[in-house]
């Protein structure tokens, strides 16, 4: 067995924790905790059901997760606009090197 809990363990968590809601006591903060945790639980089923379905067609969930956490490659508008002004673009990154100051403000390399 392994140390780390299941999507299906942790919805029955949030379940429980929608039924223990009832012992609190103000209506506002009741209502707002069920709908936080209605939202929660809603949401842990959409992610399992992905996560079986992309298992099922022989992807691998957790690297299609990686590769969105990555961060995004400097935007064309940059490199637009890094070409219409006194700028250049790093050869390291592609990120905008402004003239003055001689190098890139994303990785740090020198022109």
């Amino acid at each position: 067995m392994t140390n780390s809990a299941s999507i299906d363990e942790f919805i029955r968590h949030l379940q429980a924790e929608l039924d223990d809601c009832e012992q609190i006591s103000d209506k506002i903060e009741r209502t707002q905790r069920q709908w936080q945790l209605e939202s929660a639980i809603q949401e842990a089923i959409v992610f399992n059901n992905r996560f079986k379905q992309l298992e099922k067609i022989g992807s691998d969930p957790l690297q299609i997760v990686q590769a969105l956490a990555m961060p995004d490659p400097p935007s064309v508008e940059n490199s637009k606009s890094a070409l219409s002004s006194d700028s250049d673009i790093c050869k390291s990154c592609g990120g905008i090197i402004e003239a003055e100051l001689g190098f890139c403000g994303s990785c740090g390399k020198y022109s």
